[in-house]
């Protein structure tokens, strides 16, 4: 059985400190296997806090600076959708293995700069599709692997977000397609359950709530995706429900198999605290037990960390972000265009 931790002691940053920032601070902090060097933010005082709460000990404003540390082996890059690219390139031309957040890039063209970045420095890079490390997911793909359920035929995979998140929790969201933050989610499962790639790609979007606010970016997208082994898939997500809904996520994947079903329905409530106002989701898939971090993010970084210094390639390597970023791609492009898209 493999460790938990990898022998050795990884210098790491942390290259964006807001919502998912923190979480990727706090879980290295937390790792016995490496250390947080320092945190780069452009609300220094976001960087601050972050530091005094973790232990960070150095911040800031600049990620160049960050970057030009030479001590720091590997970087987290939590930057709004559309930044990844320079991020990236800096990183790897500064010498530093490359965490990114999903998805890798939101065109095929930063995709392919920042894979020729990587490959040019000679270092690691993981795309962050933490889903993978959902216990249902790996469940499932074991029981694929193990020939349990078959051969894979379809998935129906929808994850939606309530109107808090393009509105209130990103400034940016006019910047992104719910393609590049959601849909990316669960086509990656459904391409890692494949084993295949996109072979045509046929779209639809409406912009209508959203556009009336100000945020011009679409409503929803459906998209049915065709893999070149005869698989399909069909991928839905939206972010305008009400946020009257008791969770702020909604999501469900049905996969049917040759010999076999299977029904993830990620964000059941296992868990619920009401109060007299509201009743949350305080589900175990991530969240903190005892001070320490536990759940699929976590496991997530842990694997890039150990990654590192066991020289492995991680899970999730700049090709298949590279492979869904083209996918994707073609997703808001055939919805743009109101026909298929063949890749």
């Amino acid at each position: 059985m493999a460790k938990a931790y990898a022998d050795g002691m990884l210098k790491y940053g942390v290259i964006g400190a807001g919502t998912h920032g923190e979480n990727h601070i706090k879980c290295v902090s937390a790792a016995n296997n490496a250390q947080l060097i320092a945190i780069a933010d452009l609300n220094l005082s976001r960087a601050r806090a972050m530091a005094a709460k973790y232990g960070g000990r150095e911040v800031f404003e600049d990620y160049r600076q960050l970057l030009a540390v030479e001590e720091i082996e590997a970087v987290s890059i939590v930057l709004p959708d559309h930044l990844h690219r320079q991020g990236c390139e800096e990183a790897f031309a500064a010498g530093k293995h490359v965490l990114v957040e999903k998805p890798l890039a939101t065109s095929v063209e930063d995709a392919e700069a920042i894979l020729a970045a990587q490959q040019a420095s000679g270092k690691k890079l993981m795309v962050n599709w933490s889903n993978r490390w959902m216990h249902s997911f790996a469940q499932t793909k074991a029981a694929l692997d193990a020939g349990d359920l078959g051969d894979p035929l379809y998935c129906y995979a929808r994850l939606n977000n309530t109107l808090f998140v393009p509105t209130k929790m990103l400034a940016w969201a006019a910047d992104t397609r719910l393609p590049f933050w959601l849909i990316c989610h669960r086509y990656d499962i459904a391409r890692w359950f494949f084993k295949a790639e996109a072979k045509r790609v046929n779209a639809v979007c409406r912009s209508v709530k959203l556009r009336s606010m100000g945020i011009d970016t679409p409503d929803f997208y459906q998209a049915t995706v065709e893999f070149d082994n005869g698989c399909v898939g069909n991928f839905e997500s939206c972010w305008i429900m009400p946020e009257s809904m008791p969770y702020m996520v909604d999501s469900k994947f049905e996969l049917i198999c040759t010999d076999g079903y299977v029904n993830v329905d990620a964000a059941l409530p296992d868990f619920v605290m009401g109060t007299n106002e509201k009743a949350t989701n305080k589900g175990v898939l991530y969240g903190e037990v005892m001070g320490e971090p536990v759940g699929f993010v976590n496991q997530s970084i842990k694997h890039f960390i150990n990654a590192i210094l066991l020289d492995q390639e991680p899970l999730i390597t700049g090709h298949d972000g590279l492979m869904i970023t083209k996918a994707l791609a073609a997703m808001v492009e055939s919805a743009e265009k109101g026909e298929p898209v063949d890749l």
